[in-house]
This record gives C-alpha cells, structure tokens and sequence, in this order.
C-alpha cells in the first residue's frame, strides 16, 4: 500500500465508523418501507421470487433480493437489512473517488470522499433500509465505466476492440441493476445520452470514440431490463408510485408552469437555505438542508464554477449528473428528496470539492503568501466541522427525537422484544393504529421471524379478536388505549414505561379471558357469505339524544376466511370493511360509519371478533325509533357480501339488527 493510499482508506474508515455505529439501534425502529422490504426477502428466501414487488406501491427487486442474501450469511435480522447499504454506501464512495481522481484530480475526489464521509444524507441514507439506497453505487459504476470510453483509445482501434468488451459490459449491467432498485433510475440515465449529445457538440474526438459503446451499452442494458417492465406491463397494479407525478404533470399538459417551476425552486434550495430542505420526519429533520452554511458556500461556488468551465468533459458531465439525478424532486418539491435525488448523489457532494479547491487555487494564485499546508489545514478545519454538525444532527438531534421514535414505531419494536424475552406458546393479539397488512404486521415479520405463537392483529380502541374463540395475552400500546367496553374482557399482568416524552410512552400486557363472552347469540346467526357470521348485535345505550354519539357493538364468528372476499393486491389476501348505517323513515342514511379494526387479512377459522361502531346523531334528528342495519363490503370493488339461508341462497347483503331509540334533548 502507498502513501497516496492512506487518506482515502482513513475516510472510508471514518464512513464505515459512522454508519455501522448502533445501526441497529438507530434509527431506533423500522418505518413500513422498510419493514415490507425485510418481509420481501424473508419471502424470497422461503422461495416466493418474483420480478416485481407489490409492496411499497410496487418495489423494484434488486434489493430485496440483496437483503435476502446478507440474511444467509448473518441470519434473519435487522442488522442484516441496514447492513446492504453500509457496505453498498461505501463502495459508492470508493468509485467516486476513483472517477473524480481520474476526470480531475487527486484533490478534488479526496475532498469530495471526506465532505460524502461527514455529510448528514448520505450517512442517513447509508443506515437506512431502503431500495434506493442501492442506487448511487450502481449509477457511480456506470460513471466509472463510461469514462473508460473517454479515457482509452483503444474504442478506436479495431485490434484493441475486444478489450472495450469489459468495460461496456460493465456499463451495461451497472445501468441496468439501477433500472432494478429504484424509480427514479428511469430518468437518471437521461445523463448518459445528454452526455453524448454534448460530446457530439462541443469534442468531436471524444464523440467519435464514445458514442458507439455508450449506445451499444444503455441498448444491452434496455435488453436486459426487459423481463421486468414486460411483468410490470402485464400487472400495472404492483406499480403506483407514478401518481405522485400526476399533479405536476398534468398542470404541465394545461399550460400552468407554475408548480413546477415553484418546485423546482424549493428543491434546489433544499441544498443549501434553512426550512426548504425534506420534511420527511423519517428520512431527515424537518426542513434541514443537505449542506450546512459553509459547505452550501462551497457547494454554491462550485455549481458556478463547473457552469464556467462547462466546455469541459468533466464539469459539464458533474453537471449533467447532478441535473438528472434531481429530476424528481424538481417535479415534485423537496419532500422525500432524501431518497428520489439518490442518483445524484456523488455529483452533489463533489461539487463542494470543485468548488473549495477552485476557491484555493484563486486565493494561491493572487496571494502567494498562502500555501497548500495552509489550505490543507484549512479543509480539514471544514470537514471537522462539517462532520460534528451532521454526527450531532443525525445522533442526538434526529435520532433521539420522540417524534423520529414515533415514526420509527419504536413502542411496537419494544412490545416485540419484550415477547422474544417472555416466551409463551399462547396465542398474542397484538394491538396497533396500524394493523393493516403491510404496516406493523411487516415489522413484526422481520423483528420476529420465526415467532413460537399465533398473532392476530387489531386496533383495540374499537376492535378485539379471541383467536380461535379461547384465551390470549394481549399487547396493547398506550396510543390505543382499549374501548371502555373491553374491560370486562381484559386482565392486565404487567405494564412497561418507555421515555416519557415518547409519542407512544409504553404497553401493557394482558390476558385476554374468552370467559367473559358469556352467551351471547341472535338466536339464529346471520351468515354472510358462508366467511363469516355475525352472533350478535346490540347498543352500548338503547336510547340517544340529538348530537351524541350511539355505539354499537356487533360480535362475529369467523367460519371460513377464504370466503370472506375477493383477494386483494398488494398482499393479495382478504380486504374487507363492516359498514353500520342508521335509516330514516324513508329508508335513506343519515348516519354511518364504515371501518374493521380487526382486519380481515388476519382472520382464521374459529376466531371471535367485537367489533364497536360509533356513530354520531345529528343535532336536527327527530325524535323517534330509527332501524339500523350492517353489512360486509369489498373494499377494492365496494361490492356487499350476501348473507345466507341455511340452503345456501342468497337473502339479502345486510343484517338488521336492534332499533335505535332517539329521545327528546
């Protein structure tokens, strides 16, 4: 190893310093996203391997199956998910270099390494479990590989050709695997031609011996992406991430500019201007921009200095990176821009380096009593700084924010932890604000995948669930706080305090006694649809007056859970909603409200259900006697289960249960 060697070692040292410190404790949790991607390679590894993910509004493979593969080495973890991108954030930085070294000089790629080390977005992005954090080795490799065009004669000689193969291999897959981690790649490679064009503009030399193995490379690299936009053609329902550039573009189609050109103000000066930076809580502090004050001045100066000297490769290309790889966010705003700008990046982060040195070589050149050690020490003065702003942002002011915890769903990270230690072969119901398939049960799947219990899931402000009609422990967080008319049902055994200023400050754990049903019954159950029967129905108070709030609470039986509905995308289980409705005189509804909190994608034969409907009377309703009835419906399609005689035929789609008693104020 050389000397020139040891500065760039020491930096990717402090980069992998920084991003494997407590990377399983910070962020201190797991976000949906990231969670569903740990669930999608758990699932590959127990053999469900497909072109496309349908979580996350549809998910490129790439990752997924990266982290599938870390789980092999380092077992089924959280640590093996937050690894990939440590790993993959670091080799970025490497290839970075080794460009930046070659397209300018020494310097400049040793400054722009150390400033990508110490800055706030990439250290996040590099401890996150997200696809796209992925993206900037890939799309730094495909840099790397297209100046090998540029850089070696050998694509104009005919003898030599052979050894050009590599290098437009390399090209072409690492073009492609971008194509596989994130949507923002199916602009980012828009550099690339653009690049060209300008080649073919500006140096005809290096047009002519550029042109044919880029275009050969991004041909291979369409090619080979072709099984995956062919699936996603035939499924349009794993993809829907694109709606979020509906708004925009379809102002764009009336003539309106205007949102886009404010868009594309407020993303560019999330780099630099306090509050324009992403208000995405999970990714970043609200409104902090990517650089802080003096390294935005440095990053400032060197977009002005690459626009100067834009007559070279190397500067017009930065450019041409950093425009591309932004396009996202100046359609739609800064907002989440910590992930949709990850193409750009290096180029980003390497232009503070431009424009630091630039700054250096001025001050040398017309002040000779400045010498290169004062600038050193200078530039190292900087990135100290630099780094101890983003080390105590991402740490201590991030990191140990009630609401980044909140976001994070620390509280069920903690409930889960506390399961793994108190083994219980008992079945668990779990509580949550977010029982949805792909929401907290995601987080429970990659936190405890191989759990020794069954789980069920509900919200138990309104809902709970006694798996197969018997006994349970209960875990409810204090954000859902069990219905009043639960606490006859729930005995608590324990109760564990997190912080105090957490958003959700801790649990309880309870059993749940199958006892207190009771008996409970309509006499004869009304069956709907042969999924699902509903035992009972009746209000917590039989009379209400105007501008209250009725409650009823209906009981349900689960008979067959495959029948209960229609499988759903994007887990391609049940998905269905209870509706409760008031009628007037005349038959119309005039109060209802539709919602389960005990979600049908949980549900196994035999469970019992209770399930309570608020429903608020309004202040002009007369006084009187009002039926009520509920029901089952589909929520993608909206369509009504039926209910059922005891031959099979079809009755009705709803259940009338118990009047409803509206008294004089």
């Amino acid at each position: 190893m050389s000397k020139k060697q040891i500065p760039i070692l020491l930096i990717l040292l402090l980069a992998f310093s920084l991003r494997i410190a407590s990377l399983t404790a910070l962020p201190p949790g797991l976000t949906h996203d990231e969670a569903n991607h740990g669930r999608e390679a758990l699932g590959i590894l127990d053999g469900e391997f497909l072109f496309y993910f349908p979580l996350n509004y549809g998910s490129e493979p790439l990752y997924s199956y990266t982290v599938a593969g870390f789980m092999l080495l380092f077992g089924r973890s959280l640590f093996a998910m937050r690894l990939v991108n440590v790993l993959f954030g670091l080799g970025a930085m490497g290839i970075a270099y080794l460009w930046a070294k070659k397209a300018f000089d020494r310097r400049t790629a040793l400054i722009a390494a150390a400033v990508t080390a110490v800055s706030f977005w990439p250290l996040a992005s590099s401890r996150e479990a997200l696809r796209a954090g992925m993206l900037p080795f890939f799309i730094a490799a495909a840099v790397w590989f297209l100046w090998q065009f540029i850089t070696r004669e050998q694509f104009d000689q005919r003898r030599s050709r052979p050894a050009a193969i590599w290098p437009l291999l390399g090209f072409a897959i690492s073009v492609t695997a971008t194509l596989h981690i994130y949507l923002s790649s199916r602009v980012a490679w828009l550099m690339f031609p653009l690049f060209i064009l300008y080649l073919g503009l500006v140096h005809r030399p290096i047009f002519r011996r550029t042109w044919q193995p880029t275009f050969l490379g991004l041909l291979l690299a369409g090619i080979m992406a072709v099984p995956m936009f062919s699936y996603v053609g035939r499924h349009p329902e794993v993809l829907t991430r694109l709606d979020m550039l509906d708004g925009p573009l379809q102002q764009i189609r009336s003539g309106n500019f205007m949102p886009l050109l404010e868009n594309s103000r407020d993303a560019l000066l999330a780099f630099i201007w306090p509050g324009y930076g992403d208000q995405f809580l999970a990714y970043n502090i609200p409104g902090r921009p990517v650089f802080d004050s003096l390294t935005a001045a440095f990053f400032a100066i060197g977009a002005l200095v690459a626009l100067w000297r834009w007559k070279q490769p190397a500067y017009a290309f930065v450019l041409l990176w950093f425009g591309a790889g932004i396009i996202p966010s100046l359609i739609t705003g800064p907002t989440a821009n910590t992930t949709r700008n990850l193409a750009a990046i290096s180029a980003v982060h390497l232009l503070p380096a431009i424009g630091f040195v630039a700054a250096a070589d001025t001050l040398s050149k017309r002040f000779r009593r400045f010498k290169q050690p004062a600038f050193a020490a200078f530039a190292l003065a900087w990135l100290a700084f630099s780094g101890w702003i983003s080390a105590r942002d991402y740490f201590v002011n991030w990191g140990q924010s009630a609401q980044v915890r909140g976001a994070y769903q620390h509280t069920l990270i903690e409930s889960l932890a506390y399961l793994e230690t108190h083994p219980d072969d008992s079945p668990v119901l779990l509580s949550s604000v977010y029982p949805g398939a792909a929401h907290d049960p995601s987080i429970s799947m990659v936190m405890l995948p191989d759990p020794q219990f069954e789980t069920r899931w509900v919200d138990a402000r309104y809902a709970l669930l006694f798996p197969n009609g018997a006994d349970a422990r209960a875990v409810i967080p204090m954000s859902t706080i069990p219905h009043p008319q639960f606490a006859g049902m729930l005995q608590e055994t324990s109760s564990i305090r997190l912080r105090h200023d957490d958003l959700d400050p801790g649990f309880s754990i309870y059993k749940l006694d199958a006892a207190s049903l009771g008996d409970i019954g309509l006499g004869l159950p009304v069956n709907f649809g042969g999924g699902v029967s509903l035992i009972d129905a009746h209000w917590v108070a039989a009379d209400v007056k105007p501008g209250e709030t009725a409650e009823l609470i209906t009981v349900w039986e689960v008979l067959d859970p495959d029948k209960v509905g229609p499988i759903a995308p994007p887990i391609y289980t049940t998905d269905v909603v209870l509706f409760t409705q008031l009628l007037d005189e005349t038959g119309a509804v005039f109060s209802q409200r539709d919602a389960l909190d005990a979600p049908s994608w949980d549900w196994r034969a035999g469970d019992i259900l209770i399930q309570i409907h608020p429903l608020l009377i309004p202040g002009e309703t007369p006084v009187g006697t009002y039926q009520a009835i509920v029901g089952i419906y589909d929520r993608l399609s909206g369509n009504r289960l039926p209910t059922l005689a005891a031959s099979g035929d079809v009755i009705d789609n709803v259940a009338h249960v118990a009047p409803l008693e509206i008294k004089s104020p």
